[in-house]
């Protein structure tokens, strides 16, 4: 990241299959994903390139809906959705960026001072391309006439030492078969375990594993590939994503789980005052899993109920709660914790 001028006609390079195969954007909507294509052009043209700033600002919504002609409502519900996807990343500054676009530019850069540092010293030293002819000519004879090891013309599979056996070069590691999702896929048993594990009801696990099968073996997602390991990578992203959509999708059948818990105290006025406003943060999920939660600010710490939801809340929404409440906040787990 550099301090260049703005560049008010920028180039770079677009790979169609990176955005179309990016399991993150395709969980997004298409609003969210033509959103998200405005505010690439934005950040393309910002200083420093990649970053969502305009006047070396951060954009707010208000700034988003302005630029994007969207209803400031709505465009925190689509920044609500890419963030919760993990589509972008914000810095310590709360300022939104495209880390591809960021590695992209930072690349470009260190060329640019390798090609500058390099073909100045040639120049100057008469190396290289800009050798005189009878120079390179002489080198070139040099290597011609320079006898080659025998071994260095032997590809050996194996070294064998008088300390040891023989020593077998590694091989390299076979990459893992991909494939899509079989028709008469059925959820297995051993993510069902994993499933109860992360505090889903079965009547849920059923209800989604239906809905896993219908997108990625029928819909939209029929035409993805994963291996073994990524699709049940993918169908714990499957949950996690449902419990954004519906943070009761975990209770689906069972009577006795309220909408929404009502029993438990409400938020100290401080934490409230710090989340109002931000697009993260609506009512529903505070009630969800915000409520069973203890803060204490003065220790910087949040003490959640059990291991599943302080892993959740740490693993897509620690970055947005540091930014609300403070940099050194910790996210922690207390049995202690219970409906009161």
């Amino acid at each position: 990241m550099g301090s260049e001028m703005n560049n008010p006609n920028p180039w770079s390079k677009f790979f169609w299959n990176d955005w179309e195969n990016d399991p993150a954007l395709r969980l997004c909507s298409l609003a969210a994903q033509g959103l998200w294509m405005r505010l690439l052009c934005i950040a393309a043209k910002s200083s420093p390139t990649g970053f969502v700033i305009v006047a070396g600002r951060p954009c707010s919504s208000t700034d988003i809906a302005l630029l994007t002609g969207v209803a400031e409502q709505e465009v925190e519900t689509l920044i609500g959705e890419l963030s919760r996807n993990g589509v972008f990343s914000r810095d310590t500054l709360g300022r939104m960026y495209c880390r591809r676009m960021i590695r992209d530019n930072k690349k470009r850069n260190k060329l640019r001072q390798n090609g500058a540092k390099g073909g100045q010293a040639s120049f100057l030293n008469g190396k290289g391309v800009f050798a005189p002819t009878e120079q390179k000519a002489e080198q070139a004879t040099e290597q011609a006439t320079q006898p080659q090891k025998p071994e260095s013309r032997v590809h050996k599979p194996e070294r064998i030492t008088p300390e040891g056996p023989p020593v077998v070069l590694a091989q390299s590691k076979p990459k893992a078969v991909v494939h899509a999702l079989a028709s008469d896929w059925s959820l297995p048993e051993e993510w069902k375990v994993t499933s109860l594990e992360r505090n889903w009801g079965s009547a849920a696990i059923d209800k989604q594993a239906v809905k896993f099968k219908q997108y990625f073996g029928f819909g939209k997602g029929s035409d993805i590939k994963r291996s073994e390991k990524g699709w049940r990578q993918t169908w714990l992203n499957w949950l996690d994503r449902a419990l954004k959509i519906d943070p009761d999708a975990a209770t689906f059948g069972k009577a006795d789980s309220p909408a929404v818990p009502t029993s438990y105290p409400p938020l100290p006025e401080a934490v409230r005052q710090k989340l109002k406003g931000h697009f993260a943060f609506n009512e529903s999920f505070i009630q969800r899993w915000l409520a069973p939660c203890v803060f204490d600010l003065d220790a910087g710490t949040i003490a959640a109920p059990s291991r599943f939801q302080a892993d959740y809340l740490e693993t897509h929404y620690g970055s947005s709660l540091r930014h609300a409440l403070g940099d050194g906040l910790q996210i922690l787990v207390s049995k202690k914790i219970g409906v009161l």
